[in-house]
């Protein structure tokens, strides 16, 4: 039974190994000679269907493109393939058009055997390329220079602000809540807060996108709109700010993970007018918004799940600060003594001990009096060693 067996094998392994280099080479021959307008007809139906996936990826491309997306290699290489396929089977059919002419009464067996051989490989060929069309991703988000979350190296963290920090990025981790406000005093450091959590949003890949834009009293809708796509690595082609806010809706919508941050929110704003989904039309994908505010009600009155208060320094963590930027480790006990005046008089605000400790710097004591003076006087604007811009900020914060 062994040998009959082993006979057996031997005989099916025999006979397939001449029916795949014997018989089927032989009608494949025979096809090429008999089936000749069958297979033109066959590259012409795998050339539209070539078409049809070639026009599709270049309308994905052009898409992604408005987008200033970087197009992915394997994308930039199938269309060129498919440029040169398509041209290599125009001129198979020039050739078939031209020849036909020459053999209308005698048809040349040989041409047609080669014309035919040289169809059929460009249909796999075809095939392919048909096959291997659709593609996960067409390009990919580029990072764009300069669109970063800078904050200051030399600030020193307070009480305040790591406990804020910390009970942000938890509510970001919350999927109940896509709603964060952050209010407190001008001048106490909810932007300098807020990019800290832009940075350790992007490094902990909590979010695919952090983007930040800045509302102030007189919110500039078309330079927000802007500047959310910009972070996005978008184009918006509409002019209008409604145009544009329909648009930036539809493509934050189509978006995953995006975390918005809107600084400086000084009366309610409507999201809808910017085109930025909010609430369950947005939660879903895990996008979240935060915003900074003087004003606690404005919390409330855009649904805020989490409300979170940066308070002022207090007086160790001011003096710190202002020793550090006035370079005070080396002075007089004089100097010292009217310098935590001054810090005190900054009422832990850090932006006014920030810029006043590096107005000072270097300064006499008798600059130091000067400065403490008019400080509680309220004469800001008095100070001769601040700028203009400073002048006009600290009398903003410090005595309103």
């Amino acid at each position: 039974m062994a040998s009959e067996f082993f006979s057996s094998a031997g005989s099916n392994a025999v006979g397939t190994l001449m029916v795949d280099y014997l018989v089927k080479p032989i009608d494949r021959r025979i096809r090429y000679l008999f089936r000749f307008n069958q297979i033109v007809e066959d590259l012409r139906k795998k050339e539209k269907m070539l078409i049809t996936s070639q026009t599709q990826l270049k309308e994905d491309v052009k898409e992604a493109k408005l987008q200033n997306r970087e197009i992915e290699k394997d994308v930039e290489d199938w269309l060129t393939n498919a440029e040169k396929v398509l041209q290599e089977a125009h001129d198979l059919e020039s050739r078939i058009q031209e020849n036909r002419k020459c053999f209308s009464c005698c048809p040349n067996l040989c041409w047609r055997y080669w014309l035919s051989k040289e169809m059929d490989e460009k249909n796999v060929s075809i095939t392919q390329l048909v096959d291997s069309s659709k593609f996960d991703r067409v390009g990919r988000r580029v990072s764009l220079p300069g669109i970063e979350f800078f904050t200051p190296k030399d600030l020193i963290a307070s009480k305040s602000s790591v406990s804020a920090l910390n009970e942000i990025m938890e509510s970001l981790k919350d999927d109940a809540i896509n709603m964060i406000g952050v209010w407190g005093m001008r001048g106490v450091g909810k932007t300098t807060l807020v990019h800290s959590v832009g940075n350790k949003a992007k490094e902990s890949q909590l979010f695919d996108h952090v983007v930040m834009a800045v509302v102030s009293e007189t919110p500039d809708i078309g330079k927000i709109q802007d500047k959310i796509a910009d972070f996005l690595g978008l184009k918006l082609e509409k002019m209008t700010k409604e145009g544009k806010a329909a648009e930036l809706w539809i493509l934050l919508k189509s978006q995953k993970r995006v975390l918005i941050i809107l600084d400086d929110i000084c009366k309610e704003l409507d999201l809808k007018d910017v085109g930025i989904p909010f609430g369950e039309d947005h939660r879903a994908r895990g996008c979240k918004i935060i915003f900074t505010t003087r004003n606690k009600k404005l919390c409330d009155s855009m649904k805020c799940q989490s409300m979170i208060v940066l308070d002022v320094l207090d007086e160790e963590e001011a003096w710190s600060l202002l020793k550090l930027h006035a370079r005070l480790e080396n002075a007089s006990p004089a100097t010292v003594k009217v310098a935590m005046e001054v810090a005190r008089g900054c009422r832990g605000l850090p932006l006014a001990i920030v810029t006043l400790g590096k107005a000072l710097r270097g300064k006499s004591v008798n600059g130091w009096k000067l400065a403490s003076h008019k400080l509680k006087s309220s004469r800001l604007m008095d100070i001769e060693y601040l700028g203009e811009e400073d002048k006009k900020m600290l009398n903003c914060i410090l005595n309103n």
